[in-house]
């Protein structure tokens, strides 16, 4: 049922239903001007109409513009007839012969161009019409069975309905703008022989049109043409090859039609629902790829947008290897200087015990000399009191070793800096401050002195291992070898001004350069003192896992350096263990029984 009712709200839309007397709704297409008149309404009543009015027939009425005449079958003035030649060339050759025959006026009134003329005609009605059915004042003329007007021409006075015909004449006499001239004073324009256009209008009026083929029982002049329907009924069926113009034809010509209509509509809605969900999927597709697009594009800048702490901790560690290579140098040389020292090698302070006397002496005299120590009796020993900055340091480890972090020590240049001397210094009070005896040069020869002698070096070796520990605590704390502008001092140094420590205070600490030791301490210790450090963890999650990847290779660096702290206690430890069993070795050695150990000796020959 709800097809069938489709089917017929289609049948009844199309007019299918319409008999003789209906008027269809719809404005039909303009006809093409050679195909004008071969329907069966068509221009033949309005055309007829107006040659019998005017002189070109028995009418007598002979239309006049400007300072002339129109000519011609239906009073067409030069300027429209010249106009429609041009649009229209396919009527210039309706006369047979040239196309140039009928373009004069004495041409155009023969017989042989009112074929032309004819053409013309039909091209000119059928424009009007299409002006009329558009024109907003023309159809408020028609509206409601057509407005009633009075007009008189050709000395007789007329009043009628308007009509689309009528409407015709009208723009046949006076031109297109007729309908707003006739709502304006009733009867639109005149010629210059007294003809309104609204007598025009009820002159040739009722006439059947194209599209109008019934006008009505008012209709005097045209022929009831009974059910021939109008234009877009007939034009209906002819779309699907059906003759609807009689009424023998049956009721199911009309439901065919109709029929095929809806089931065309059915496919074609059909069609567009499923291009409909087609492209509401492109669309859901297209947006959940634009969406994961964007997805990766914000993990992308999360995850791969790196920190400032990141920079901070690059930063401070750029400098550790150099550093820690010059530091391995200077392990070297110090345990090298002071085991010259030990073995009097060369011509050092070493080389004899008078010379390494005098030699501490007179260091001690320039450089060390507090004159209020001793009970402010040292002005006899230093009659010049000794730098400030200088004074007791080759015996304050705190001072001049433990409390740096960064020591100016430069083993590479011929200048002594005033941190090398009194490490130095200190070194040589710390380890055999009274050097091991100088054997005579005779003594040599004696073989029973070689045993002795290898005692002495053998002594000197477990010094060594001392003098290994005190050479690493310097040489970690030996400046960097590049240059302040090349290395990561400057934010070393801002580092400790966030902590309120003033430019002074800061070079005591630090040093023109950070050491190994300074290095380390920042990166293990101090960095995690400033605030700064805490609220930039709250970060994305990607730069927290690089923090924490970096404070785990810190932490790696750190255990290596504690690894090689433990290595050299447990050197240590062993040199202490192998001075106890000493005894024990000579007993073994000598065969002796009962011996008793001393825990305090050393070099002792055994007790019994």
């Amino acid at each position: 049922m709800r097809g069938l009712r489709l089917a017929l709200t289609m049948m009844v839309a199309a007019g299918v239903f319409c008999g003789g007397t209906a008027h269809a709704s719809s404005t039909p297409a303009p006809e093409a001007p050679g195909q004008i008149g071969s329907a069966k309404c068509d221009f033949t009543a309005i055309k007829n109409s107006l040659f019998n009015t005017e002189s070109a027939a028995s009418g007598g009425y002979t239309a006049i513009y400007g300072g002339g005449k129109a000519s011609g079958k239906y009073q067409f003035i030069p300027a429209t007839r010249a106009g429609y030649i041009a649009q229209h060339p396919e009527c210039k050759t309706k006369d047979g012969k040239s196309p140039n025959n009928c373009n004069t006026t004495q041409t155009w009134i023969s017989e042989n161009c009112h074929q032309v003329q004819e053409c013309l005609m039909d091209a000119f009605t059928n424009d009007n019409l299409q002006a009329i059915r558009k024109d907003p004042a023309c159809q408020q003329l028609l509206a409601n069975g057509g407005k009633q007007i009075t007009g008189s021409g050709q000395g007789k006075t007329l009043t009628c309905n308007v009509t689309e015909s009528g409407l015709l004449g009208a723009f046949h006499l006076g031109g297109r703008d007729e309908c707003r001239k006739i709502l304006k004073n009733g009867t639109g324009d005149k010629d210059a022989l007294g003809t309104s256009t609204a007598y025009y209008t009820c002159k040739h009026g009722n006439k059947p049109v194209p599209g109008n083929c019934t006008p009505g029982p008012t209709n005097t002049s045209g022929t009831d043409t009974g059910s021939i329907g109008t234009l877009p009924q007939l034009e209906f069926g002819g779309d699907f090859g059906l003759d609807l113009s009689g009424p023998e034809d049956p009721l199911r010509y009309w439901w065919d039609a109709a029929f095929m209509l809806m089931a065309e509509a059915f496919t074609v809605n059909m069609e567009l629902q499923v291009q409909a969900i087609g492209q509401m999927f492109d669309a859901k597709h297209q947006l959940e790829t634009q969406r994961l697009m964007q997805e990766k594009s914000a993990e992308a800048h999360r995850d791969y947008h790196p920190s400032e702490q990141m920079c901070t901790f690059g930063t401070f560690a750029r400098d550790l290897h150099a550093t820690e290579r010059a530091a391995d140098a200077v392990k070297a040389t110090v345990a090298e200087r002071i085991l010259e020292r030990d073995v009097g090698q060369g011509d050092g302070m070493g080389i004899s015990e008078d010379a390494h006397d005098k030699s501490r002496v007179s260091q001690f005299r320039k450089k060390f000399c507090d004159q209020d120590d001793n009970g402010r009796r040292l002005y006899q020993l230093c009659p010049k009191p000794a730098p400030a900055n200088m004074r007791n340091r080759d015996i304050n480890f705190t001072q001049t070793l433990d409390q740096p972090l960064s020591l100016d020590i430069d083993l590479t240049d011929s200048e002594a800096s005033n941190d090398e001397e009194a490490v130095f210094a200190l070194v040589d009070n710390l380890f055999a401050a009274k050097p091991l005896p100088r054997a005579p040069e005779d003594a040599m020869e004696l073989k029973k002195f070689h045993y002795n002698y290898l005692n002495l070096r053998s002594i000197t070796a477990m010094r060594g291992i001392a003098r290994n520990s005190i050479a690493n605590i310097v040489a970690i704390k030996t400046a960097s070898p590049n240059r302040d502008d090349a290395t990561n001092a400057p934010y070393l140094r801002a580092l400790l001004r966030e902590f309120g420590l003033k430019d002074e205070e800061i070079q005591k600490q630090l040093g023109p350069n950070p050491s190994y030791y300074a290095q380390m301490e920042f990166l293990t210790r101090k960095i995690y003192q400033s605030p700064v450090f805490y609220y930039n963890l709250y970060d994305k999650p990607a730069n927290v896992q690089r923090v924490r990847a970096a404070m785990k290779a810190i932490k790696l660096m750190q255990d290596r350096d504690i690894q090689a702290a433990l290595q050299r206690r447990e050197v240590l430890l062993s040199m202490l263990l192998e001075i106890r069993l000493r005894q024990r070795a000579e007993d073994v050695y000598n065969n002796v029984e009962g011996a008793v150990f001393e825990p305090n000796y050393v070099g002792k020959a055994p007790q019994q």
